[in-house]
């Protein structure tokens, strides 16, 4: 088929923008934001809990050691779902707004306890 014959019959192809979801965009950069601040919180926590413990002589391994163990646990599971065939079929907006809401309680809610615990 010559492809002026198609230019002619049906107007020069153009891709259609996806439609925007100004919500969704919203709600999940609220969603990320407070993961990123209490993740931020926690690890200056035990930063500084490992530090202080350090300079006092204290044994801080065991405590490093959970914290990394949990970390690593956390973010293999999170890029196993980052992964999952269903996740990566969504459009960009809706799958940050999924992770974004599958990531924030766990820090969020230890972040909040730790914060009440220690204040």
């Amino acid at each position: 088929m010559d492809p002026r014959a198609y230019d002619a019959l049906y107007g020069p192809a153009r891709i259609a923008p996806p439609p925007r979801r100004p919500g969704v965009v919203l709600l999940s950069a609220v969603l990320w934001l407070l993961t990123s601040l209490s993740v931020s919180w926690l690890c200056f926590l035990v930063g500084m809990t490992a530090l202080w413990g350090a300079a006092a002589g204290a044994p801080v391994g065991g405590l490093l050691l959970r914290c990394a163990a949990v970390l690593c646990c956390g973010a293999g599971m999170f890029v196993a779902v980052c992964r999952a065939p269903a996740v990566r079929r969504m459009s960009g907006d809706v799958r940050s707004l999924v992770l974004g809401a599958l990531a924030c309680p766990v820090p969020l809610i230890l972040a909040t306890a730790v914060w009440f615990s220690i204040g």
